[in-house]
C-alpha cells in the first residue's frame, strides 16, 4: 500500500469513524456491536484501497459497506439461534462438542453467504438436493412446484454459489 493510500485511509478513518459508529448504533441498538462493525468497515477498506478513489459521497459509501456488515451479522445471529435451538432439542449424549458447534456455525455461515440473494424456495430446493440427496421429482413435490421449476431453482443456486465463490466482485 502506498504512503498516499495509507494517508487517505487514515484521514477517512479520522474524519468518519465516530459518525459511522453512531450511524450503526442507531441501526443495531448496541454500542459495542456498532464499534466492532465500524472497525470492520474500515478493515474491509484496507483490503481494497483502490476503491476509495473517486467516491462522490463518502458517508453514503461507508454506510453501504456498514449496512452490508450489519445484515451479515443479523443473518449470522439468526443462523446461530436456529442451530442452538435445534441442539437444545437433541439428547445430551448426541450433542456436539463446543468445537464441533463452532465449526458447524462457520460452515452454516459460509453456505448462507454462498446462497445469498436467492429466494427461499431456490435455497430450499438446492439444500434438499445437495444435502438431503433428494431427487428433483421429490423436491418438486415437496415444494409444490413443477419438475422444471425445481431443476431451475437448483441450477440457479449452483450458479449463484459459483458466482459468489469465483465470480463478480462486491
Amino acid at each position: 500500500m502506498s504512503s498516499n493510500t495509507s494517508n487517505s485511509l487514515n484521514s477517512l478513518y479520522q474524519a468518519h469513524y465516530e459518525w459511522l459508529v453512531k450511524w450503526i448504533a442507531r441501526r443495531t441498538q448496541n454500542w459495542g456491536d456498532a464499534q466492532d462493525l465500524a472497525q470492520d468497515t474500515f478493515v474491509k477498506l484496507l483490503g481494497r484501497p483502490d476503491k476509495t478513489e473517486g467516491i462522490k459521497s463518502t458517508k453514503a459509501w461507508l454506510a453501504k459497506i456498514a449496512d452490508n456488515l450489519v445484515i451479515d451479522q443479523a443473518r449470522r445471529q439468526i443462523l446461530e439461534r436456529n442451530y442452538l435451538a435445534m441442539l437444545a432439542n437433541m439428547p445430551e449424549a448426541m450433542a456436539p462438542s463446543a468445537e464441533q458447534k463452532w465449526e458447524t456455525l462457520e460452515l452454516l455461515d459460509q453456505i448462507d453467504k454462498l446462497l445469498n440473494g436467492l429466494k427461499p424456495k431456490e435455497k430450499l430446493a438446492f439444500l434438499m438436493v445437495r444435502l438431503e440427496g433428494l431427487a428433483y421429482k421429490e423436491v418438486a413435490k415437496q415444494l409444490g412446484v413443477s419438475l422444471s421449476s425445481a431443476e431451475k431453482y437448483v441450477a440457479k443456486a449452483m450458479m449463484t454459489c459459483y458466482m459468489n465463490t469465483y465470480g463478480l466482485d462486491e
